[in-house]
């Protein structure tokens, strides 16, 4: 009977650790059940992310087409457009003046002719940007279509004059001989000077006097389409 006490104790120590191993067993698999909802989010967001990133994405560049008309910018070619309704649209100001029976008259002119609206004349491989003080168009009645122009510049010297000129007739293709002959020998004195004239059937310039000492020329640029 004096044995019993240590037997009590020693199953006592041994329910007790049984106990103590039991509620720490379970614990493992609720550490790996936070890990995985910890883990399992993570291809969403960078999917998420993904979507975000891509209207960001540039588009392709595009270059628009140059039309080949006239337009108020500057960028246009003149010898393109054979219609009034063309020159309407590109060139503001433009008013009608008395009309005939089979023709229609249409003008702007830029006061005090100092300086003048850009219009590109293009021709084969040869474009010229040529300033207009003045536009005067003739067209048919009934169709619009153009039956002269004329475009005259400010004021100009002698070097401006030369410089335009010069570009006309090899945008022409007209010997320049005698335009450059006329050139050195009037100068810039325009009074009882004799005038110069050039070009050919549908595209043509000359020499008007501008009455101003200082820039004394004025070149008028005329088309005229075939009938």
């Amino acid at each position: 009977m004096r044995k019993s006490p240590p037997i009590l104790l020693l199953l006592s120590i041994v329910l007790i650790a049984w106990l103590y191993l039991s509620k720490q067993a379970p614990q493992k698999p609720l550490t790996t059940e936070q890990t995985n909802e910890v883990v399992q989010p993570l291809p969403q967001q960078q999917e998420a992310s993904q979507v975000e990133i891509t209207p960001h994405t540039s588009p392709a560049n595009t270059v628009p087409e140059l039309a080949n008309t006239i337009e108020s910018s500057g960028l246009i070619n003149a010898l393109a457009a054979t219609n009034l309704e063309q020159w309407k649209a590109a060139i503001e100001g433009l008013k009608p003046l008395a009309g005939f029976k089979f023709q229609q008259h249409w003008l702007v002119e830029q006061r005090g002719r100092t300086n003048g609206i850009p219009i590109g004349l293009s021709l084969g491989n040869n474009t010229i940007q040529y300033k207009a003080a003045l536009i005067s168009i003739e067209a048919k009645n009934e169709t619009g279509d153009i039956m002269e122009v004329e475009m005259q510049t400010p004021n100009m010297n002698i070097d401006d004059t030369r410089d335009l000129g010069l570009k006309l007739c090899n945008m022409l293709d007209y010997d320049s001989k005698d335009f450059l002959a006329w050139c050195d020998k009037v100068g810039n004195r325009w009074l009882d000077a004799p005038l110069y004239a050039g070009g050919n059937r549908n595209y043509s310039f000359q020499i008007l006097r501008g009455y101003n000492d200082e820039k004394p020329w004025i070149i008028n640029f005329m088309i005229t389409p075939n009938p």
